[in-house]
């Protein structure tokens, strides 16, 4: 279980559980521990890397929980993201003055190139993500410069982080594609961006929606498992629609996900989930519709034999 995104929205609580001269390596560890949740990879340390695993998140640092130590990179990036198909560099720090860009980042864009010539890395496959506490505008002016020059970088701030971190949890089969398209745009975004103040706004607007588009494409999951578990809660053989719709007013993520689908037929939403997944048998009635839950042991079965059949089509 990772650490929470609502840290991010509450930095002095989450901090305050450190020393204070151990503050800027628990950032480092929250930014990771994050992004590993976004991405849906395991996240190492330094002493727990395992190389075999390809895909993961890397923190250069170490913490000892028992002893409750904990260190910074050392050099180096924060954090490395090892994902399919592309990799990420994170920086982030917890200044916000004026020499923000002179004391944390103007070493990152090292990091950045020695990364790509380590690891024979293809330019257009790695990003330099940057998280501040508070991004000041000589950071803005100074990463930009390098955005024009062909660095894909992407600032973000940490309610930025967190609102992603929203969106991933719910839409938790989204693929990284999904992610990186993110990131794609908000790349994009910085290039096109002529003030801090007008970034911030459109970074917000481009996270909203990005997340929006991602939940509406995966909505038949959603409600298909929000289903499903109401079905488990009432306990009988057959639900129906009605049933199964205030016991998911309860659920305060169901409710979010309304807040941003709209109107929307929630008894066709609630029979298309159950049915398209596969979580339940329809049994319809004239007044309303009725189910019966799959038993899990069938649906293993079932997702087994189909992660099998892509994994043959590699072959």
């Amino acid at each position: 279980m990772g650490l929470s995104n609502r840290n991010l929205d509450n930095l002095p609580r989450y901090l305050i559980k450190f020393r204070q001269n151990d503050h800027p390596a628990a950032f480092e560890y929250l930014i990771a521990d994050i992004i590993s949740q976004v991405l849906f990879l395991p996240l190492h340390s330094k002493k727990t890397d395992n190389p075999s695993i390809r895909h993961r998140v890397l923190w250069g640092g170490e913490f000892d929980s028992k002893k409750k130590i904990i260190t910074k990179s050392p050099a180096g990036a924060d954090s490395v993201c090892y994902a399919f198909g592309f990799h990420i560099l994170v920086e982030c720090t917890l200044r916000e003055g004026a020499n923000q860009w002179r004391k944390e980042f103007v070493e990152s864009l090292k990091h950045y190139e020695t990364f790509v010539q380590q690891k024979t890395v293809k330019r257009d496959m790695l990003y330099l993500v940057v998280v501040a506490k508070r991004l000041h505008a000589d950071t803005f002016v100074g990463y930009r410069q390098k955005a024009t020059e062909g660095y894909k970088i992407v600032l973000l701030e940490p309610s930025n982080l967190s609102k992603i971190c929203d969106y991933a949890k719910i839409a938790f089969t989204s693929c990284q594609l999904d992610f990186r398209m993110l990131i794609n745009s908000l790349v994009e975004n910085f290039c096109n961006s002529t003030s801090l103040d007008q970034y911030r706004k459109d970074t917000g607007k481009l996270i909203v929606n990005w997340g929006k588009a991602i939940l509406i494409k995966e909505k038949s999951v959603f409600f298909g498992l929000k289903s499903l578990a109401a079905m488990n809660k009432i306990g009988k053989n057959t639900v129906g629609t009605s049933d199964i719709l205030r016991n998911l007013r309860k659920d305060r993520t169901f409710e979010l996900y309304l807040k941003i689908l709209g109107n929307a037929d929630l008894a066709n939403l609630v029979k298309d989930g159950l049915v398209f997944e596969k979580f339940a048998n329809l049994i319809s009635t004239p007044d309303e519709y009725f189910f019966c839950r799959v038993e899990s042991s069938d649906y293993r079965g079932r997702s087994n034999r189909l992660v099998k059949a892509v994994e043959q089509t590699n072959e």
